[in-house]
This record gives structure tokens, C-alpha cells and sequence, in this order.
């Protein structure tokens, strides 16, 4: 059994947190910053995903790209990074002996970037070709749509990549200026698991706790507020309509998280599901459906996303939308929440069995949770959801006069209209 994770936070505000894990060899840590995309301003729309690819363009000690590619490919293991609505993440699974290089060449990131002009210049091309495949992706584009109409105004519009004119903008002006005022210490979160203890791995921090500069953390945006909106997005080269549709949902520290999540998996969350019953089984509309919960800080969205002929895309949005209303009248059965929870249950304990999921797991609880829970309270929340509970979160959440669509496609696939919502409206 693993052992209960350690916490440490500096005087400055930045968070440690170590689990040891006896039947593994290998180490999983994660240099978390508390800021996303959601953060920036309207004029830095961009940046913070721009920052997570310019630090390893150089660093004071790894002054230039090669070196750093050399670097880390000596680790024997990987190191990767990516954006969130929430948080920026450097990340890296390696061998035992390896942790002292990877915390190294982690901490560098994160502290001592050099932001030379022409690194950045051949970068900005990266993210500029980035968002050009982001946009030849039906599926990715349409979630991206559903975001900037689903909160229109609201921070977590703001696409993760940015647009092209802003990026094709930035500098290193504007990357020092973002850098400075984000990654300092109270935005900064260390999590570790694996073959590791605690007081050998705060050891190797230390040097990296010290150049960490202090300051205000910086406010969080005022709260996104969800609306209702159809949008049909004509695309001549698509052979296939993507679609994401959606209700409000519930943030991360919700009291009803567990019985939303649960939820979602009644509604397209497997093979059994009530939406891939009914589109794929029954009526052959589409070769894959499924749901999914996105939370945030002040808000979330229950989402589905799914694929189908152009001819037929009115006909999937009026079937999805038929199932979710008799969901929110009648509910679901006893047998369909067993499932649901022996699926989630399950998930849980196998993220038990890999040191970077549990890496992820400790970040997640500690940011969005403000605590850690074991897994036997993760199971006994899971546990404690009834019928009761979840028609109830099903009426709250299900709610016909907050329904988004995002279509995206050729012909019909694009004629969706409020009367193909009828079931919902």
C-alpha cells in the first residue's frame, strides 16, 4: 500500500507534495503553475501556452535547444509539458537514479528561461503551424467553438493556443512581462510520486525554491457565466458533421461533483451507455459518442461530443437531445448507477498503479480540490450517491433553457435549428 503523501509549503507559498510508491522504480514529478489561459488578459490571449513552448527553447544553464534536447534525452526517461484553461504544466517520468537531473532540468524551465528573439521567432512558427492543425481537426474546432460561445465574454472563451495575429505578435518583451508576473512562488505547485522520500526530494528542490521570485499570486478573472446558444459552422472539406453540445455543470469543489460525474457516465460514458444505445446501437447514426465533465474553478460543462453523416446530423442532435430530457424527467435505474459507479471506482484504482497518475491525481486534489483526498474517501464519495441524488442533479443540470450546440460541417450539418431542439426547448 502506498504511503500517505507529504506537504510542505515554503514561506513563499509554493506547495510540495510527495508520495512514496514501494512497488515502483521510477519517479514522476510535475512543476505545476496555478495560471492558464484563463488568466491572461485579452491582449495576452495565447501567451500562457506560448511561455510552456519558449522555455525550452533555453535556459541559463541549458542555454539553447540542442542542449536541451541533448539533456533531455540523457535522462533515459521523457519531459513533456502542456496548457490548461487552469494551469500550466512541466512534466517528467524517470528513473530513480535520474531524479536529481530531471528535477534540474525542470526547475530551469520554470525559473531561468532566456527568451532569446530568435528562438522565439522560429517558435512562433511551431504554435502558428499548432493552430493550424488544431483548426484541420473537426473535432477539436468544434470544441473550441463551443467554448467561445458557451461563455461568451468570459475567460474561458480564450482559446489555449491563442490566435494567429496575437501569437505572431509576441516577443520577448511580452514573454518576460507574462513570465515574471505568473511563475513566482505562491503560483507554483511540485508534486512527486514514485520510487522517492520527501526529505531527500525537498533537498533537491532547494536551490529551485531560491530563485523563485515572490509577489502576489495575482487574481483570479471574475466568475465565466454560461449561455445558451446554436451555432452551425459551414466547412466545405468535411466529409463527417462534428458536433459538441452541452449544459452548465458544476465547478470542482461542487458537494454534488460525484453524483454530475456518475451522471455523465450513465449518459455516454461506455458501450452501455444511454447515448451510445440509442445513436450507435439502435439507430446506426454515429461510430462513437460519449460525454465528458470539463470543471473549473467557478463553473463546468457536461458535454457530448459525437460524429455522423451530414444528412443525418439533425436527427443525432434531436435523439441527443430526446434521451437527456426523458434523463432529467425520469432519471436513470438502479442497474445503470451501479455501473456507473463500479466504472469510476475502477478508474480510480487503476490511476493507483502508475507513478505519474498519481503524480496528476496529487496535483489535481491539491489545486482544484485545496486538499488530498485517499482513495477510500474518493471511493466512499462515489459510494454515498443515490437514485434520489442524482434525478435531482439531473433536473439542476439538464436544464432545457441552457442547452449549447457547435456544429460543424457541410449541407444539412449545418441547417441545425432551434425546432430540432424540440425535446429540449
Amino acid at each position: 500500500m502506498p504511503n500517505r503523501p507529504s506537504r510542505t509549503v515554503t514561506p513563499q507559498g509554493t506547495e510540495i507534495l510527495v508520495e512514496p510508491l514501494s512497488h515502483v522504480r521510477s519517479c514522476s514529478v510535475g512543476f505545476w503553475v496555478r495560471r492558464g489561459s484563463c488568466c491572461e488578459l485579452a491582449e495576452e490571449e495565447g501567451l500562457a501556452h506560448f511561455i510552456e513552448h519558449t522555455v525550452f527553447k533555453g535556459t541559463e544553464r541549458y542555454p539553447g535547444p540542442q542542449v536541451m534536447a541533448e539533456a533531455t534525452d540523457r535522462l533515459g526517461g521523457n519531459v513533456d509539458a502542456f496548457t490548461g484553461k487552469e494551469t500550466a504544466c512541466f512534466y517528467g517520468k524517470v528513473l530513480r537514479e535520474q531524479l536529481p537531473a530531471l528535477v534540474d532540468l525542470l526547475g530551469e524551465l520554470v525559473t531561468t528561461p532566456r527568451f532569446a528573439e530568435d528562438e522565439l521567432a522560429r517558435e512562433r512558427k511551431v504554435i502558428l503551424e499548432e493552430i493550424s492543425q488544431s483548426e484541420d481537426q473537426p473535432d477539436d474546432w468544434a470544441s473550441e467553438l463551443f467554448y467561445a460561445h458557451f461563455w461568451p465574454g468570459g475567460t474561458l472563451a480564450h482559446p489555449i493556443l491563442g490566435t494567429r495575429k496575437q501569437v505572431a505578435s509576441y516577443g520577448p518583451d511580452q514573454a518576460r512581462a507574462f513570465f515574471q508576473k505568473t511563475y513566482r512562488a505562491p503560483n507554483l505547485l511540485i508534486a512527486a510520486a514514485g520510487d522517492i522520500q520527501a526529505e531527500a526530494f525537498l533537498e533537491l528542490l532547494q536551490p529551485i525554491l531560491a530563485r523563485l521570485p515572490d509577489g502576489p499570486a495575482g487574481t483570479w478573472p471574475a466568475p465565466n457565466q454560461p449561455s445558451a446558444f446554436l451555432l452551425n459552422t459551414p466547412r466545405k472539406d468535411l466529409q463527417q458533421a462534428s458536433l459538441v453540445m452541452g449544459f452548465p455543470a458544476f465547478p470542482h469543489q461542487h458537494p454534488d461533483r460525484a453524483a454530475v460525474n456518475l451522471l455523465g457516465y450513465v449518459l455516454g460514458g461506455g458501450m452501455s451507455s444511454r447515448l451510445f444505445m440509442e445513436l450507435r446501437e439502435k439507430h446506426a447514426l454515429c461510430y462513437q459518442v460519449g460525454s465528458y465533465l470539463s470543471q473549473y474553478r467557478d463553473t463546468g460543462a457536461l458535454q457530448i461530443a459525437a460524429s455522423c453523416a451530414p444528412d443525418r446530423a439533425q436527427e443525432l442532435v434531436r435523439r441527443t437531445v430526446a434521451e437527456c430530457a426523458a434523463v432529467r424527467r425520469a432519471g436513470v435505474t438502479a442497474d445503470e448507477l451501479d455501473r456507473a459507479k463500479l466504472q469510476l471506482r475502477t478508474s480510480l484504482v487503476l490511476n493507483q498503479e502508475s507513478a505519474s497518475s498519481r503524480m496528476f491525481a496529487l496535483a489535481h486534489q491539491a489545486i482544484h480540490m485545496e486538499r488530498v483526498l485517499s482513495l477510500d474517501e474518493q471511493i466512499q464519495e462515489i459510494d454515498r450517491v443515490d437514485l434520489d441524488q442524482v434525478h435531482r442533479v439531473a433536473r439542476e443540470v439538464l436544464r432545457p433553457e441552457a442547452f449549447g450546440v457547435s456544429a460543424l460541417g457541410t449541407g444539412r450539418a449545418t441547417g441545425i435549428r432551434r425546432a430540432d431542439l424540440a425535446d429540449v426547448v
